[in-house]
């Protein structure tokens, strides 16, 4: 059974981060709370741009782990993530910008780069630790059925022959 945003616990609309681990979200030996804070910033937000994912639908989040997938091998690996809502961007005052990413047709016009200093690192960890958001991994298992899913549906990420691929077509 395909898994869904509900199952997750994650609202739309959202921006998903991805993560190389979800313990670059709970660093341990961290004294106090400003610690971590600092730790998760320079963990997730190494760098001054940032890839985030647009997600509107169960639809937009299967293209996400389709052009996630596509090169990787094994494709059906964990997807650790935090999602992060429009406003904690804009509090924060980052600045992001839509760039086409990825091999699934669906997706790719959901991709965005957001230039994040250290600074707005830090206040975005801030509000997002203040309010609780723990990351979410989209299991192995949960992947597969995915990519399943979309290779039925000839997803160009995942079939060489794409012809009949109907990922910009699909609506929730």
């Amino acid at each position: 059974m395909l898994p869904t945003l509900d199952d997750f616990g994650v609202p739309t609309p959202v921006y998903i981060r991805k993560l190389d681990s979800r313990t670059h979200w709970n660093p341990e030996g961290c004294i106090n709370q400003q610690e971590r804070v600092q730790r998760i910033a320079e963990r997730i937000f190494k760098h001054s741009v940032n890839s985030l994912w647009l997600i509107n639908s169960n639809q937009d989040f299967y293209g996400m782990v389709a052009s996630l997938s596509a090169k990787r091998n094994p494709r059906q690996q964990d997807i650790d993530f935090i999602w992060i809502t429009e406003e904690e961007l804009n509090e924060v005052g980052i600045n992001f910008k839509q760039v086409v990413e990825g091999d699934c047709l669906h997706a790719q016009s959901l991709h965005y780069n957001a230039d994040i200093d250290q600074e707005q690192a830090k206040k975005l960890c801030e509000i997002l630790t203040s309010k609780g958001r723990e990351t979410k991994r989209c299991k192995r298992k949960q992947t597969e059925e995915i990519i399943k899913y979309l290779e039925n549906s000839g997803c160009k990420a995942l079939v060489a022959n794409y012809l009949r691929c109907k990922c910009v077509a699909q609506k929730d």
